[in-house]
């Protein structure tokens, strides 16, 4: 089985390549790994929507892969989910890409300049594959934006504005190249911190990565069962 790993960052993915066996650097942001007979590329695609849909795309122009695990980091939008908690998001949507009216952000659904079903959209949101089971994690909606939210009025307006509970900066990204390109997509995140003013003294960004680690090895692990 052939598994893609996509990450903004080394950082978010350090301790869990630890697990794997190294086989080879395939350019400088794409490695190759196994873990228990399973070909697991890594690729490091960046901060931001832009980066990702490029390497994303490059890369998967090159290899077919049976799944895409996106993941990562997130930022919370309400207090139920817990700093250190990993969630599985089922949707995302794009919270910067659209136009500035009259004092109030359109999306571009709202502003007429796409259909809201148009593929790969479902009234505007980009959905995950289902994971059948496979993950024990709290189901959430993400949005995703090019930049992490710390003032007070801005935050505002996206709680106002979209039902998300984390944010993160790749994650439609990732998932619009997947739909395009027919390749079943898991988002696993791990809450770092809340939105809000930032304040990094409250982040815990350790606690995130060694839990992140744990459940992304106990997904390839059922993944891999659930193929074989």
């Amino acid at each position: 089985m052939k598994i893609l790993i996509v990450a903004a960052t080394w950082m978010e993915v350090k301790l869990l390549i630890d697990e794997f066996d190294f086989v080879a650097e395939k350019t400088h942001f794409l490695y190759e790994y196994q873990l228990a007979g399973n070909r697991i590329d890594v690729l490091i695609a960046g901060i931001g929507t832009t980066f990702a849909t490029f390497h994303l795309t490059t890369t998967l122009q090159k290899t077919s892969y049976h799944l895409v695990l996106n993941v990562g980091v997130a930022a919370s939008f309400t207090n139920d989910l817990k700093i250190g908690e990993v969630v599985n998001v089922i949707s995302e949507e794009f919270a910067d890409l659209g136009v500035e009216e009259k004092r109030q952000f359109l999306t571009l659904f709202e502003s007429g300049f796409m259909e809201g079903n148009e593929f790969p959209f479902e009234n505007g949101i980009l959905k995950a594959t289902p994971s059948n089971g496979l993950m024990n994690l709290n189901k959430v909606r993400g949005i995703t934006a090019n930049k992490s939210h710390g003032e007070n009025s801005s935050i505002a307006a996206l709680k106002a504005k979209f039902s998300a509970h984390v944010e993160s900066t790749e994650g439609a990204a990732v998932l619009y190249v997947c739909i395009w390109y027919g390749i079943p997509c898991y988002e696993i995140r791990a809450i770092s911190n809340y939105v809000a003013p930032r304040e990094v003294a409250q982040w815990n960004i350790p606690l995130a990565l060694e839990n992140l680690k744990t459940s992304v090895l106990e997904v390839l692990t059922k993944v891999t069962i659930a193929v074989h």
